[in-house]
């Protein structure tokens, strides 16, 4: 084989997933929104025992929900692309394992925002 024909044999595997850099954004920004939102969660906690004054918690608690929305709609995309990729890919093993770790960090997306949404609502009055 040529040099030519190995180059447009690597173009062709390089081009044969066009939505990997989607993939990898989406994957990589749930990532870090999970961390901020463990972080944010923790941070709340702190402020708990270290008496925070009352609106420096309700903009943590404000923050975390938006973190935490935002959170559920990447891990979404992202466990919609793994879905799809399980059935293109031959790495069946990675994806699964994969999707149950972006439905664990759904879940608790999803946890993070109804703590913060009910705590907020008491904390302000219902």
């Amino acid at each position: 084989m040529t040099q030519e024909e190995e180059k447009q044999k690597n173009a062709k595997n390089k081009f044969k997933f066009p939505f990997v850099f989607l993939s990898r954004l989406t994957r990589n920004a749930a990532f870090v929104l999970f961390l901020i939102c463990i972080f944010l969660f923790l941070l709340y906690l702190i402020g708990n025992f270290q008496s925070f004054v009352d609106n420096t918690q309700l903009l943590i608690l404000s923050c975390l929900s938006f973190s935490a929305i935002v959170l559920c709609i990447m891990t979404f995309l992202s466990f919609l692309q793994e879905a799809v990729f399980l059935f293109i890919k031959k790495k069946k093993a990675a994806s699964i394992f994969s999707m149950l770790f972006f439905l664990f960090m759904l879940i608790l997306g999803i946890f993070f925002n109804v703590f913060a949404s009910v705590i907020r609502r008491l904390s302000l009055g219902l």
